[in-house]
Formats: C-alpha cells, structure tokens, sequence
C-alpha cells in the first residue's frame, strides 16, 4: 500500500540563520487528494504568500523502513 505525504516547505531565516520551514499538511490515499488540496491551501495565510512550488507531496510505501540505514552507518 502507498500513501501520499503532503508538506509546505521554503526556505526561512532569524537572525541571519537559514532553515527550513516545514509544514506537514496530512497523509492522504491517492496524489490526487493532494493536488485537491493545494488548490484550497494556497489560499489560506501562511500559505499563499509563497510559490505553489513550495508544496511537496511524498510517496511512502506503508511497511517499509526509511530512517534504519542512515543511523546504523
């Protein structure tokens, strides 16, 4: 089974210091539940005030592991 990760995710500063803004909206059963979204969300403060470019839909394969590897090298 696959799910679909929806984010909001640009670049931000304080005091001079960049990261990461990230905003997880939900997880949703098909990209098109989405891109559903994105139509509504990019409207709403704190979202429309950047590209639609910012957000990003993740597919994840539910069972699998993701994060194991990186911390055993």
């Amino acid at each position: 089974m696959v799910i679909y990760a929806l984010y909001h995710i640009y670049d931000d500063a304080v005091d001079e210091v960049p990261y990461k803004q990230i905003k997880r909206i939900g997880y949703f059963t098909t990209k098109e539940e989405c891109k559903s979204l994105i139509k509504i969300f990019k409207t709403y403060v704190g979202f429309r005030d950047y590209p639609e470019s910012c957000f990003k839909i993740f597919e994840y394969e539910v069972g699998k592991e993701y994060w194991r590897k990186e911390f055993l090298s």
